[in-house]
């Protein structure tokens, strides 16, 4: 190993035993896994290799991200969770206060992985449903028009900026980014290894995942249309807002 390597690898060590349970705040917690993600795309290492010097790695596990039954929220839901190394599927869950069934969607992968995946994944639905909004704020109409005008722009505004997401995940993934690299299938070890690692779990959990089409009904295409362009503005850089302690796009 060389000394570069070595150097790398107790770096994000140091990172990854920066956590809440271990006296640093969410922000701090977050910022270093975020840190972590970066070395490892930088140096194309993925924890696996991490693991062979130190054995401080994440286990895999999952938690669940509400999403109602809005279609839109679960497209922006599952490129998010890919960006930042997870798998998600949709399942039922019963509230045991309601006794009723709610969709929700399930986040699978490192802890770590998952805080930042669920935070950016909340930063951009609120974001779509504050542009929605804006936009119906001052359009005259009944309850009924303007929840149609304000439903199609939503699902505009989603297919672009989770089409936006997948691009940028693409783009990371494609032979210019990491041309230099022995790397056959272009893809760097930490997006290949955790995608591995995240489908073995639901392997063990008896999870089988199955691709299903979302199609997409626009019953205002004026409206559908204004939201596509409102979504080329949500930014989709993650960065550290601290002042209010979470994560944001930027």
């Amino acid at each position: 190993m060389t000394e570069e390597k070595e150097s790398i690898l107790k770096r994000i060590q140091k990172l990854l035993r920066m956590s809440e349970e271990n006296g640093a705040s969410q922000n701090e917690a977050m910022m270093a896994a975020q840190k972590v993600q970066e070395l490892l795309q930088e140096h194309n290492l993925s924890l696996s290799d991490v693991d062979k010097n130190d054995g401080v790695v994440e286990p895999i596990g999952s938690e669940d991200f509400e999403i109602d039954r809005d279609k839109w929220k679960s497209w922006i839901s599952a490129s998010t969770a890919r960006l930042y190394f997870c798998t998600t599927y949709t399942h039922k869950k019963l509230d045991k206060e309601t006794y009723q069934w709610t969709k929700v969607r399930a986040f699978v992968g490192r802890e770590s992985n998952r805080k930042i995946a669920k935070s950016m994944c909340d930063y951009f639905i609120k974001a779509v449903e504050r542009m929605a909004e804006d936009h119906v704020r001052k359009i005259p109409g009944s309850k009924s028009e303007i929840n149609r005008i304000k439903f199609n722009f939503m699902q505009g505004c989603a297919l672009e900026l989770s089409n936006r997401i997948e691009e940028k995940y693409n783009t990371i993934n494609g032979p210019d980014y990491y041309g230099g690299i022995d790397n056959p299938n272009n893809l760097p070890k930490l997006f290949r290894d955790e995608n591995e690692n995240n489908r073995n779990w639901l392997a063990k959990q008896g999870i089988k995942l199955r691709s299903k089409n979302s199609s997409i009904s626009v019953k205002d295409k004026l409206a559908f249309n204004n939201g596509k362009e409102s979504g080329k503005n949500i930014g989709i850089d993650t960065q550290v807002n601290a002042n209010r302690n979470r994560y944001i796009g930027a």
